[in-house]
């Protein structure tokens, strides 16, 4: 099947600027490259039709040109093929705690150690291959809650995960892997959801989590949950503040992520706020990595 793509040339100074704002604006088309060595980046958008990119660049054009300046892009037919070779270079696997995500076409040739878990990752037109910041903060808050219960012997198979904003399933299908008994995550983007249970099915956990389209406002279903990530953006989870707080059990974690840390603080004071509004107690922590925060917030 052949794609389309529209690309443009950035300063590699402005990565940071760029990452935020397709946070924003985009769901799941458009990547961001910085090649070694080389102060420049290439941002490009991959989608199924020339008309449907002509008209992706038609609304986000004027958001790029009021950051960077006048830009000038390239569009393109792209095989599918080159497409999916473009997004290898730059997804690789990593390891933390024994639990290691692995490229799928590593398959073969990625060794795991034994006694250790791995998690096999498609991420194609859906953000998250765990190599962003973000997703790393949430993975670490993720584990320390595990290991926590696991100190207090609260048995695994008793606790439950929702993954808001789901991307490519990378959270989700972690939290399933690692032992939580009840685990879903739901995406506002359509893509996502497809691509989520493809990886599911890379690693033979097909029905095990369920994925399905939603946002803040509907996705919890009036369920509440022991463990919820949230990696999107700091202006979308300061809108959902309230839906957050209330889906989350006595003595829940709920990590947010996708945060700058410039904006960390006013993050955390909102939820602050919110927990005090609703007459609920708990703590807030912050962690960051590199430009990116996560904040937690532990019910009492």
């Amino acid at each position: 099947m052949a794609l389309f793509q529209v690309s443009f040339s950035f300063d590699g100074m402005q990565l940071d600027f760029l990452e935020e704002l397709l946070y924003e604006l985009d769901e799941g088309h458009w990547n961001l490259y910085v090649y070694h060595g080389s102060d420049s980046g290439v941002a490009a958008g991959v989608f199924s039709s020339e008309p449907e990119v002509r008209e992706e660049w038609t609304r986000v054009k004027p958001h790029f040109e009021e950051l960077l300046g006048p830009v000038e892009p390239r569009f393109e037919p792209l095989a599918e093929q080159n497409w999916k070779e473009s997004y290898k270079e730059h997804f690789h696997a990593w390891t933390f705690e024994g639990l290691h995500w692995v490229p799928e076409w590593e398959r073969e040739t990625y060794q795991v150690p034994d006694g250790d878990a791995a998690l096999l990752l498609d991420p194609g037109m859906a953000f998250g291959t765990g190599n962003h910041e973000t997703t790393r903060l949430c993975i670490e808050a993720l584990i320390e809650f595990l290991r926590k219960h696991r100190q207090n012997e609260v048995p695994m198979d008793a606790l439950s995960c929702c993954d808001a904003g789901c991307g490519s399933g990378i959270l989700a299908l972690s939290a399933k892997k690692l032992g939580f008994l009840e685990v879903s995550g739901f995406d506002q983007d359509c893509t996502s959801i497809r691509i989520s249970n493809e990886n599911a099915g890379l690693n033979e956990m097909a029905g095990e989590v369920e994925f399905f389209e939603g946002n803040l406002e509907s996705g919890f279903r009036d369920k509440s949950y022991d463990l919820i990530l949230a990696n999107i953006l700091a202006s979308v989870l300061l809108r959902g503040k309230s839906e957050l707080i209330k889906a989350l059990n006595p003595s829940g974690r709920l990590v947010l992520g996708g945060i700058l840390s410039l904006e960390i603080e006013q993050v955390r004071a909102e939820f602050a706020d919110e927990l005090k509004r609703t007459g609920m107690s708990g703590t807030t922590g912050i962690t960051s990595l590199g430009e990116w925060s996560n904040l937690i917030v532990d019910l009492d």
